[in-house]
């Protein structure tokens, strides 16, 4: 899986950019544009088998784009993903996609949540 399908002089392609979007929107059950606990604990457990600790959490309400109230956006959720695969965790970042239903041309294949 080729990198340079994720990104594009560090910034994320147009197309993995969807993707990511894609996701997110999957687990932004309320529709409020951005991903409240419940919902980004939902995400966690289905992407790596359990939700984030509350270490996680902290550090993303700390380091990322989230509302006031703790809630990751869209943006932060990208953020996070963009640092991930610029710390050279690429394969980590196909594979959340792939676990996703996306395959190796970032097309969608399936829904699987």
């Amino acid at each position: 899986m080729a990198v340079e399908l994720l990104q594009d002089d560090m910034e994320f392609t147009p197309k993995c950019e969807a993707a990511l979007g894609e996701i997110f929107d999957r687990y932004d059950k309320d529709r409020d544009g951005a991903l409240n606990e419940q919902e980004l604990q939902a995400f966690a457990t289905f992407t790596n088998g359990e939700p984030f600790s509350t270490v996680d959490l902290n550090d993303i309400r700390s380091n990322l784009d989230c509302t006031d109230d703790g809630s990751l956006l869209k943006g932060g959720f990208i953020q996070l993903y963009s640092l991930q695969t610029n710390a050279g965790d690429d394969e980590e970042t196909w594979r959340d996609i792939k676990k996703h239903g996306y395959n190796d041309n970032l097309d969608l294949q399936s829904k699987l949540v």
